[in-house]
């Protein structure tokens, strides 16, 4: 009987407060370099409020993370094995979709969804990188092959809703659904 109540009062939290998506973009010409080097810059780019996003280049690899000081969150070394970039051939313009909850009247990103373009050996790949999003971690979760995947959006935006909460950083990062080209 005492499980009925928590039924309800959960499902109560659920439609009173949504899960919701956010779209914001990377523009590196709209963001702030932060540090110069050869081999790539580091920027910050407007995200949502009190999360900005950083972004660095290296080694031909992407390394994103969101937040307070980037330089101590976890996602600021994390990158794919292949070379990677947020953007499309020759673009300059991503999009992240930002998972959030309404707590007391403001958004809180719990994760953030990015597509990375991808290089091994001549073939060319997409991965929807998940990352987990606090006010104190940003973390790698989950990685979907969004073309071995047709429907690897909602697998990451499943990832991104279920495993956030309870997420640990410590944790590696989950390959979701077929691997695909993650598998090599």
């Amino acid at each position: 009987m005492l499980a009925l109540p928590a039924l309800l009062l959960a499902a109560t939290e659920t439609i009173a407060n949504p899960l919701r998506s956010r779209f914001t973009t990377v523009e590196l010409s709209t963001c702030q370099i932060i540090k110069r080097h050869p081999d790539g810059n580091t920027y910050r780019c407007a995200g949502l409020k009190d999360y900005p996003v950083s972004y660095s280049e290296g080694d031909l690899r992407a390394f994103v993370s969101f937040g307070a000081k980037p330089e101590s969150r976890q996602a600021m070394q994390q990158t794919l094995r292949p070379f990677n970039s947020i953007f499309e051939g020759s673009g300059k313009r991503a999009t992240i979709e930002w998972r959030f909850r309404r707590v007391d009247g403001s958004d809180r990103p719990y994760a953030t969804i990015m597509r990375l373009f991808t290089r091994t050996e001549g073939a060319r790949g997409e991965v929807l990188v998940v990352t987990k999003v606090s006010s104190t971690e940003a973390c790698h979760m989950a990685y979907v092959d969004a073309k071995a995947n047709a429907d690897a959006m909602a697998l990451a935006r499943s990832a991104a809703d279920e495993l956030a909460a309870a997420w640990s950083c410590k944790a590696d990062a989950r390959i979701i659904g077929a691997p695909g080209q993650l598998s090599k």
